[in-house]
Formats: C-alpha cells, sequence, structure tokens
C-alpha cells in the first residue's frame, strides 16, 4: 500500500487565503444589505444657515424653502429647546454669551436658561423630506480648555447630536439617525450639557424618524 503524501503547504496558504476572501466580501455583502435595509446607517445631505439671508443668498434652495425653514426652525426652537437651570450651565456647554433666559423666549421657560438658536439645518432637497432643526452652538467648557480657550466648534441639535459644516460651507453630511430625530418637547438639564458632554437630567421628548441623537 503506497502512504499518502504530506499536504502542500503552498496549496493549504492558498485555499486559507481563498476562504478568507470569500468570508470578507460576505461580511461586505451583509453590510451593505444592512445599510439598505437600516436607512438610518445611511448619510444625508443636509445645509447648514446661520441666518435665512445666507440660505437665499447661495440659491441653493428656493427663497420660499429658505423661508419656510427658517420659520420651522424657529417654531421648532420655542417649544423644543433644552432648558438649563442655571446660566453658568448653560453657557458652560454653548460658550459665553450662547445663552438667554427662558422667560425672553418663550413664558413657558420661566426660571430657566436657553441657547441661543444659532443656525437650522435642512435638507438638501424637498424629495429627502428631511425634518427642518434649530441648531445651537456646541462650546463645551472642557474643549475650551482642551484647545488653550478656542473648542472644536461645530452645532448640537435639540437631541444632543454633533452637526459639524464641512470647511466652513453650507453643504455637510450627517447620519440618516442625526437628520431625521427630532425633539417635541424641551430636556431640562440640570448639569453640564448634552451632545456627548457632560450629564443630563430629566430629559424628555420624541424621535422623528429612526435611530437617536
Amino acid at each position: 500500500m503506497s502512504e499518502a503524501l504530506p499536504p502542500d503547504p503552498a496549496r493549504r496558504a492558498k485555499r486559507s487565503a481563498t476562504i478568507s476572501l470569500v468570508l470578507v466580501a460576505g461580511a461586505g455583502a451583509a453590510a451593505f444589505g444592512l445599510a439598505r435595509l437600516d436607512s438610518s446607517q445611511r448619510d444625508e445631505d443636509v445645509l447648514v444657515y446661520g441666518s435665512l439671508g445666507a440660505c437665499i443668498a447661495e440659491r441653493i434652495r428656493s427663497a420660499e424653502a429658505c423661508t419656510q425653514a427658517e420659520a420651522a426652525a424657529r417654531a421648532a426652537y420655542l417649544a423644543s429647546a433644552p432648558r438649563y437651570e442655571t446660566l453658568a450651565d448653560c453657557e458652560r456647554h454653548h460658550g459665553p454669551g450662547g445663552c438667554v433666559p427662558g422667560a425672553a423666549v418663550t413664558p413657558a421657560a420661566q426660571d430657566r436658561f436657553l441657547p441661543v438658536m444659532a443656525a437650522f439645518m435642512m435638507g438638501r432637497t424637498d424629495e429627502q423630506d428631511l425634518p427642518v432643526q434649530p441648531l445651537y452652538a456646541h462650546a463645551p467648557a472642557e474643549e475650551r480648555h482642551a484647545h488653550g480657550g478656542g473648542y472644536a466648534g461645530g452645532y448640537c441639535t435639540g437631541a444632543g447630536a454633533r452637526v459639524f459644516s464641512a470647511g466652513g460651507t453650507s453643504r455637510t453630511h450627517v447620519p440618516a439617525s442625526v437628520a431625521r430625530t427630532t425633539t417635541s418637547t424641551p430636556r431640562t438639564i440640570a448639569y453640564g450639557g448634552f451632545g456627548g458632554t457632560g450629564r443630563t437630567v430629566a430629559a424628555s421628548g420624541s424621535g422623528h424618524g429612526s435611530g437617536g441623537g
């Protein structure tokens, strides 16, 4: 009886590499399929403007769309801007001068402090069907100290998600979960802040669409 030949090392290595490639390709296909099923995994093209005039001047959206978006953001701001118990707590997250007494904005915020609405975010097109959102300056004290008085910048949504303007332009990308998650009731923040820093308590709100901020 003839003895069986030992396995060829080169053949084994080639077979192992082939299996690895198949596994990697399969994982990539699965991830792609999941992203197609879960819309929150995709990015949305959005526009961020600091004023109605800036939106109209850029002419990406019509003047009518800009006007409607700014009005919707103002209405959402009045209804759902986060509340802070003290001015110091509010400015700790939104920066010096970034907050106002709540009563100056709405009687519902009496004895609280609200961040100033610094900008608004809208979809690049009507077909995206994205809710317009007010945005607030993101300038937490710990970041200001870490950067020698400056900070990373960007904005926070009312749900606490971060939004950055790409290269100082109005156009940027955010996860669909951020673009579609809004708050319909304000969150009262007793200490620290929101948007990934500090501690938030007595938070309440509801989402629009999928995902969370």
